[in-house]
């Protein structure tokens, strides 16, 4: 009997997934829900949280589930009944307005309220199994970012090349425009290249999509909302409208009193907050768009807002490198070390996994060649040991021992290799409190007491994954909230990243970043090259003059907030417009420039 049922699923799982016919194979469809990746990974979650109400016919809504007897050996024939319950609430070609995704999170009138939260893993596996996935292939992800603006007839570049895919396949790319002004008959160049090339014909707000396609499944798509301003040269003359008054609701002008920015009661301890989490989290300041997005949150939705990115683990993988002194020749450019960024903000790794998982590589060994270099770095960098100190020079030869191949017992393990070695160290308490030091240390800029370091070290080792929650805990604190109120300096590479964003809306490229740094590095004062540096970025043709330089108060205010971190005082603005307006020689460059080239940009 039980042979029988799993030809049955087996036979039912191809027949699912084989292709719909008479559909173009220039864009290939969407796959099939998969009948084993249900059994193995969404027949359980149904099973806990939605067959109770709707295995009775009268509260079932539509989708009859039926119960199993007992829950952990569920039994093939109800869980092939259940998978084919589901599929009629499954909507391949939207997959996440599928009604069983949007009735357990809480949609469509759903009488239970959300059954998942859409963090939760048992929603992700849901969504999964609406877009195809199976036991060895998961859908590739889409990235790009949400918003972008431009001008008319303008070429703004569109980059998807942070995507990518769990499994480490390469991805094909499909970028198309969904919406736009009335009208409109936009360019859109690359549509199946990793950046796309995107020119509006007209002012107003467009919707471009991606997806990406690992051979075998869809993502998700993205929205990328491209805003097109009218901007209109004020000084022309009467042939062009004026200005937007206040609270008008032009399709092409946000209304200025619900413009964070533009509001005389933004708060300043708010705005300061804000730029601390950004250089905290992202090394870098924030940008105009992110401030009009982020400070109408609470403080807590701007730090889960930031650490669901992929940019902040880009950034916490680069610090890892600098901190391991992964650089240069010794820096990964592909492989595996290069996809877990992304891998960490999919939760699909532990943060001490993935510091392992650097120490484990051959660029960590190409860095740190022989036994005693080896064994030393990674007691030192690993677990904060001094080698030197006597009660230390035991490990370190035991240590030395295991790399060269005899069998050896650290801290009550045994191993007899390189590997053995790493993966003892990275078990041990020791590891855990060292990675908790160092990165409260880097977030908060001051020591954890011990108390809380031996509760979170305890806590990390029970459970790798908890390192995010761990640092949510820390970024919301009220011990981070106070430090806000304290300056901190920018060292030079948050200083570098910060003044490419700032001036160039880009990161730098690692090139120009290794080689400002080392230029900073090699000085005693920095201070003077700084400035030279920012002025060679602000006088280059990738210079960006924000689209608000045409309303002098408007563009001094959100300068001043991006910048420096607070809004300008009364005198200080008014003296700046009247400069823009009555002095040809006062240009929004020049206005960047004061800014940028001020003491107060020296720190956040």
């Amino acid at each position: 009997m039980r042979a029988a049922v799993t030809l049955l699923l087996i036979a039912a799982a191809v027949v699912l997934a084989a292709p719909e016919k008479g559909r173009s194979t220039s864009s290939p469809p969407p796959a099939s829900p998969d009948l084993l990746y249900f059994a193995a990974e969404v027949a359980a979650d149904l099973q806990v949280h939605c067959a109770g109400c709707h295995s009775d016919a009268e509260t079932a809504g539509g989708l009859l589930l039926e119960l199993f007897e007992d829950p952990s050996k569920p039994a093939p024939e109800r869980v092939l009944r259940n998978f084919r319950a589901s599929l009629r609430f499954v909507d391949m070609r939207e997959p996440r307005r599928s009604p069983l995704l949007r009735k357990a999170g809480g949609e469509m009138g759903h009488g239970g309220g959300a059954v998942f939260s859409a963090t939760a893993k048992a929603y992700d596996r849901l969504l999964y199994f609406a877009l195809g996935a199976t036991a060895k292939n998961l859908p590739p992800d889409a990235f790009a970012r949400d918003r972008v603006r431009g001008s008319v007839g303008s070429e703004i570049r569109l980059d998807g090349s942070l995507s990518g895919d769990p499994d480490d396949d390469e991805v094909a790319y499909e970028w198309r425009v969904v919406d736009g002004p009335p009208g409109h008959d936009a360019a859109l160049r690359g549509a199946d290249g990793e950046t796309a090339v995107f020119v509006p014909d007209r002012p107003g707000r467009y919707q471009v999509e991606l997806k990406v396609h690992d051979g075998k499944l869809w993502s998700m798509p993205v929205r990328i909302a491209v805003e097109v301003p009218r901007t209109p040269d004020w000084t022309a003359g009467a042939a062009h409208d004026p200005p937007p008054r206040a609270g008008t609701d032009r399709a092409d002008a946000a209304p200025i009193e619900r413009d964070p920015l533009r509001s005389a009661r933004v708060r300043p301890d708010r705005v300061r907050l804000l730029r601390r989490l950004c250089y905290d989290v992202l090394q870098r300041g924030p940008r105009v768009s992110e401030l009009r997005a982020w400070l109408p949150l609470s403080h807590e939705e701007t730090v889960d807002t930031l650490l669901r990115g992929d940019e902040a683990w880009l950034t916490w993988y680069e610090d890892q490198l600098y901190y391991f002194l992964l650089l240069d020749r010794f820096r990964p450019k592909e492989g595996p070390l290069t996809k877990l960024p992304r891998k960490l903000s999919m939760d699909q790794i532990s943060v001490p996994r993935a510091v392992e998982t650097i120490v484990r590589s051959q660029f960590f060994n190409a860095r740190n060649p022989g036994n005693d270099t080896f064994i030393t770095v990674v007691l030192e960098q690993c677990m904060g040991m001094t080698v030197q100190e006597r009660r230390n020079v035991r490990t370190l030869e035991l240590g030395k021992k295991m790399y060269d191949g005899y069998r050896t017992r650290i801290w009550r393990e045994e191993g007899d290799s390189q590997a053995d070695f790493v993966r003892i160290v990275f078990g041990q308490r020791g590891a855990f409190e060292h990675l908790i030091r160092r990165s409260y240390r880097s977030f908060l800029g001051s020591r954890i007491d011990k108390k809380q370091l031996k509760a979170e070290a305890q806590r990390l080792q029970q459970d790798p994954m908890a390192f995010k929650a761990m640092l949510r805990d820390w970024l919301v604190s009220p011990e981070y909230v106070a430090g806000a109120e304290r300056p901190r300096e920018k060292t030079e590479i948050p200083f570098v990243r910060a003044l490419f964003v700032d001036l160039l809306d880009r990161l730098p490229t690692y090139d120009e970043l290794r080689n400002v740094r080392n230029a900073f590095l090699s000085l005693a004062d920095p201070t003077p090259l700084r400035l030279v540096v920012g002025r060679v970025l602000l006088e280059s043709n990738e210079m960006v003059v924000p689209d608000s330089a045409i309303e002098p108060r408007r563009f001094v205010r959100e300068q001043f907030l991006r910048l420096l971190g607070r809004p300008p005082a009364d005198e200080e603005l008014e003296i700046y417009i009247e400069a823009l307006r009555s002095d040809p020689k006062v240009t929004a460059r020049l206005v960047i420039w004061a800014l940028v080239s001020s003491v107060e940009y020296q720190t956040y």
